[in-house]
């Protein structure tokens, strides 16, 4: 990680400004991933992510991406998820996963757990849902240390 762990934002606002430009970016240049087990390969793209704020000002992170299914080589499928929590009910950490990216390298991302009772709302294909955690992969290492920053310095309670 070296210096890149050390990033800071001069305000929330220059954070969201840079995720909602660079995770949109980050994703768009990640490979597809094969869960283990699986006979497709999945790629995550995001398409926007917003900061709407709480009736007493904490913010909530709002994710809104689609994932394409392919088999052979050739989109198979496609669908939607929408996340949104707020940030101060999450724990946000580095994460790397069993899904393998096209050159055989484990998913990394990052990770948002929540500290209590299921805090995720997701929708699905159009399903609402309920979830204790949701992720972002982002495969290229300075890009994600830059992004777990970001995400990091939304928090008011600070990093957790």
């Amino acid at each position: 990680m070296g210096d890149n762990s050390a990033l800071t934002f001069a305000s929330r606002a220059d954070a969201e400004a840079f995720l909602a430009h660079a995770l949109p970016a980050a994703t768009a240049a990640n490979p597809k991933y094969r869960t283990p087990g699986a006979d497709y390969d999945r790629r995550w793209l995001i398409k926007s992510i917003t900061f709407p704020r709480t009736e007493g000002g904490g913010v909530v992170v709002s994710i809104d991406e689609t994932f394409e299914d392919y088999r052979d080589g050739a989109l198979n499928s496609q669908g939607t998820h929408q996340a949104r929590f707020a940030i101060d009910d999450v724990t946000i950490s580095p994460e790397t996963t069993d899904d393998i990216s096209e050159k055989g390298e484990k998913a990394q991302g990052v990770l948002f757990q929540c500290v209590s009772a299921a805090c995720i709302h997701a929708v699905w294909d159009g399903k609402p849902s309920l979830s204790a955690r949701t992720d972002v992969y982002v495969q290229e290492a300075n890009l994600r240390h830059r992004i777990l920053s970001a995400f990091r310095a939304l928090q008011e309670k600070g990093s957790r």
